[in-house]
């Protein structure tokens, strides 16, 4: 497979061996010059310092991920009607995409997206949140912010871009009476309209504090 001459550079970063840098075939000359081998050498040392920032990158997005997955079970905390609502949600989000055929990074995307998609709650006072029946018009318009909190809770990680649209558009409903933005019909993505239809099931069949659970 190799024919000579052959270097192999270690991709070594703080002592540890990520791989290996192989190059052969030189096409001049019978070996590499020293200068030749100073730049493998360079070379191998910035591929492992680029391997390990994005190993660090990938860590610090997930940490990100799972301390906005925490918020959020800290909004069902603070409501018992709504303890392990994201939870079911994704659970059926899932098992409608699955049915579809949608790809597995989709299903991911409805998953992600069903943990995360009330975490902007955490910016909806108590009195609102957990209030015993129906909302004022005040109070509702309030409580209509909790999609755009969330997505800009969401916005700062660049992973966290295909759940910027399901997040902040959950709300939305085919006839254009939904918000944030009143998107209607084809605006409205398939994996949010999945998430949408998720979401309506779980609170339809769950007791809240202005109704119990529909059979």
């Amino acid at each position: 497979i190799f024919s000579p001459p052959l270097i192999c550079a270690p991709l070594c970063y703080h002592g540890k061996t990520l791989g290996a840098l192989l190059m052969c075939g030189k096409r001049q000359g019978t070996n590499f010059s020293d200068d030749e081998m100073t730049i493998a050498s360079n070379l191998s040392n910035q591929i492992a310092i680029a391997f390990e920032n994005a190993r660090l990158n990938a860590d610090i997005e997930q940490t990100y991920f799972e301390t906005m997955a925490a918020l959020a079970m800290a909004v069902e905390a603070r409501d018992p009607y709504s303890r392990g609502h994201s939870d079911r949600v994704g659970e059926y989000a899932q098992k409608i995409g699955i049915h579809m055929g949608l790809s597995e990074e989709c299903i991911k995307i409805l998953r992600d997206a069903s943990r995360l998609h009330d975490v902007g709650k955490i910016g909806i006072m108590d009195s609102i949140l957990t209030k015993e029946g129906t909302l004022n018009n005040d109070e509702a318009d309030v409580m209509k912010q909790h999609p755009t909190i969330g997505e800009s809770i969401l916005m700062p990680l660049k992973t966290f871009r295909p759940l910027l649209d399901p997040v902040r558009h959950h709300h939305e409903n085919l006839v254009g009476s939904g918000y944030p933005d009143g998107l209607s019909g084809e605006a409205i993505t398939p994996i949010t309209r999945i998430l949408t239809i998720a979401d309506i099931y779980d609170a339809l069949t769950t007791d809240r504090p202005y109704r119990k659970a529909m059979d």
